[in-house]
């Protein structure tokens, strides 16, 4: 089991996680492949790779807000034996058959047609294409082995229609002009291109059947009835996560909520916006789009709704981190040596980091003991915590 808090001790970044589910997850869409495609998948960059004071996720350990120790007091309300209703989960059948459905169509691939060679308007098209202006290659775009849906193609106009009516292995200059403005590279605005395209093959889209052999080809069971159950398990498996997760933030709110404050210091708020907000403008700036992109694609807001969500949800740390800070001195919490020695190896473990001394090192030691202490205060709180019944939930997650 992951720590509860640590995330919120040892680095911030992490708990954005929790202020913005609710938020949609459409794919990035860089500027590299959009000298031709309006949008494309992007790569992100892997910064632990190079960072050692970076997590998995690329969140600084070592950085850290005001939010985490914050100014102002607290008088507690019921914090043990708090009585907050939990979802009962369910799978049906439906969902599960919806769920492998949507597996099957995003397994789809393409197969070569072999009843005409002249590219149709309705076709698929196997492409290898260089783009130069003025007799120049400019970066992002060329590309081999590119699967293009003439119907459907999101490159710039008339650059798909330039295709229709080529034959199989036909080379053609596909002249287009970029669109002024042309916001995903504005050096490109207006000009006239001239893309070498060479046409590999046509195609077409083949989606898979459900049956014993998409299953054996697929997954580690053998029929299509194992599959559905073990899928039925798993989705199970995740909404009881889900729920269990949804219940201990519930059990928190109750407290906070149960709870009186005075003299909050908005800059404690603001220093967990402002962590959320450098947060993220860097990974929008390794997928190399900008922070108003990033947002809009990756989360589907814009940036007024993103700090009042990050506001709000500052404002619920704060308290948190006030309550807990309370509870410890309540209840006189420490953390013995055997607790501290076991606590670092599951931190050390969670952050991707082999040696315990190294995640020590990098961490701080008393940032590693406020940490546990603080997972004590919230564990006192869930583990007397008591769950009623709640209405049953086959809601997909």
């Amino acid at each position: 089991m992951k720590k509860k808090l640590v995330t919120m001790l040892l680095t911030g970044a992490t708990v954005a996680s929790i202020a913005f589910t609710g938020c949609s997850s459409k794919s990035a869409e860089t500027t590299t492949q959009a000298t031709t495609e309006a949008t494309t998948q992007a790569t992100s960059t892997d910064e632990s790779a190079t960072d050692p004071t970076a997590t998995q996720d690329g969140t600084d350990l070592a950085s850290a807000g005001s939010y985490l120790d914050p100014k102002g007091e607290v008088t507690l309300g019921k914090y043990l034996g708090v009585e907050v209703a939990k979802e009962k989960v369910e799978v049906t059948d439906e969902e599960v058959a919806t769920d492998i459905q949507n597996e099957i169509e995003n397994s789809t691939y393409y197969e070569e047609v072999t009843d005409h060679d002249t590219v149709q308007n309705d076709d698929v098209v196997n492409i290898d294409y260089v783009g130069s202006i003025d007799g120049e290659e400019f970066e992002g775009g060329a590309d081999s082995g590119y699967d293009l849906d003439i119907a459907n193609s999101t490159f710039i106009d008339g650059f798909a229609e330039g295709i229709i009516g080529m034959k199989v292995g036909e080379k053609k200059d596909v002249v287009v002009t970029f669109p002024d403005p042309y916001v995903n590279n504005e050096d490109l605005s207006g000009k006239e291109a001239v893309f070498a395209v060479t046409l590999n093959k046509i195609e077409k889209e083949v989606t898979p059947e459900l049956n014993d052999e998409y299953v054996q080809e697929n997954s580690e069971y053998s029929t299509v009835e194992e599959y559905k159950a073990a899928r039925k398990e798993e989705m199970l498996a995740e909404k009881e996560e889900t729920a269990a997760t949804n219940w201990e933030q519930a059990v928190l709110q109750n407290v906070i909520d149960g709870s009186t404050f005075t003299n909050l210091s908005d800059a404690d708020i603001e220093s967990y916006v402002a962590e959320m907000t450098s947060y993220y403008e860097s990974m929008a700036e390794s997928y190399g789009i900008d922070f108003a992109t990033f947002l809009m694609y990756f989360m589907g807001t814009d940036e007024a709704t993103f700090k009042e969500q990050a506001k709000t949800q500052g404002d619920f740390v704060v308290k948190q981190n006030l309550v807990l800070k309370k509870i410890i001195e309540t209840e006189n919490l420490t953390v013995s040596d055997e607790e501290y020695a076991t606590g670092l190896a599951e931190y050390a473990a969670q952050y991707g980091y082999e040696d315990t001394a190294e995640f020590e090192n990098t961490v701080g030691k008393e940032s590693v003991q406020d940490a546990l202490v603080y997972d004590k205060a919230y564990n006192l709180i869930i583990s007397s915590a008591v769950a009623t019944e709640a209405a049953a939930s086959t809601v997909s997650e």
